[in-house]
């Protein structure tokens, strides 16, 4: 979640959407507005990581250990191949 640039309130209401059932999290409005605006960021997001490609990165040479391949994942979240 740190990669996404949230606010400790939206990390926190996310985190609480995990753990309680989504009638409970959506029952207060403004819990459920903020919400919805969460979900609409993170869907910006991942529609602009990566844009202008059309596709996901291409890498020249394979990684050689985990934290490698996390650095690579980490700079483009739609995913490598």
């Amino acid at each position: 979640l740190a990669s996404l640039r949230l606010t400790a309130q939206e990390t926190a209401l996310l985190r609480m959407a995990e753990t309680n059932p989504i009638e409970y999290t959506l029952a207060d409005s403004r819990d459920a507005a903020m919400y919805a605006r969460v979900l609409l960021k993170l869907l910006a997001e991942a529609a602009s990581a990566g844009a202008g490609f059309g596709d996901v990165s291409n890498l020249t040479t394979a990684c050689s250990n985990e934290e490698e391949a996390l650095e690579v994942l980490q700079n483009d979240p739609l995913g490598v191949v």
